[in-house]
């Protein structure tokens, strides 16, 4: 039975219902061989956190992400090659490059069907919506709220609350759930929602029957 208290559910985009169908350091690396660049998977991963830790000035993915995706491939590959930089803006933008979640269209639809409002809200640029299109999973969703598009990330309430708005309910009714503490879980209590750290749909519909003070 559904818990009367949450009548929305919103997921993050990768690392919750998006996996990648390879991993990103040696991504970087096999595309930077393509066009002439030495750099090792260990290499790549260990700049990653350096380049997402560099100050920005606003929103790190504003609309299309362009400026700060290049310099995350310039800081991990040490080049700032541009057809380089250009092949791995668009693999990132094509269905082969993720894999959905097991059983996300199916769980997603079980949502809707219990009379839920289901949504997404990610941290990403606006590659995302076509991306959720070309993979199928767009017309699963009530909602996708992408960082590029509303000017704003989690953890910031007004992320959380742009969700509210577009799906016609109360924060305190949403659960929203992702893989990261600081911007999914801790972002959501503090704007109001229920925020849940991703373990699968399992976890999923037992918060929404009756089990969301789980964190």
């Amino acid at each position: 039975m559904q818990s009367s208290s949450i009548q929305a559910v919103s997921f993050d985009a990768a690392g919750t219902l998006l996996e990648l169908a390879e991993p990103v350091a040696r991504t970087y690396a096999r595309l930077a061989q393509a066009h002439g660049v030495t750099v090792t998977e260990a290499a790549v991963a260990a700049r990653f956190p350096e380049a997402f830790s560099v100050p920005w000035s606003g929103p790190r993915m504003q609309g299309d992400g362009r400026p700060f995706w290049r310099h995350v491939v310039a800081t991990c590959t040490g080049s700032d090659d541009a057809a380089l930089f250009e092949a791995l803006y668009a693999h990132y933008a094509q269905a082969e490059a993720w894999r959905l979640a097991p059983g996300a269209v199916d769980a997603l639809t079980r949502l809707r069907g219990r009379g839920l409002r289901v949504a997404m809200l990610s941290n990403w640029d606006t590659r995302l919506v076509p991306l959720l299109a070309s993979l199928g999973l767009l017309a699963a969703l009530d909602f996708v709220g992408v960082s590029g598009a509303l000017g704003v990330e989690k953890p910031d309430e007004r992320a959380f609350s742009a969700v509210a708005d577009a799906l016609g309910v109360p924060l305190a009714a949403i659960l929203h759930v992702g893989d990261s503490v600081r911007a999914d879980v801790e972002g959501a209590r503090a704007a109001g929602a229920v925020g849940m750290r991703w373990t699968g749909f399992g976890a999923v519909f037992g918060a929404v029957d009756g089990g969301h003070h789980a964190g």
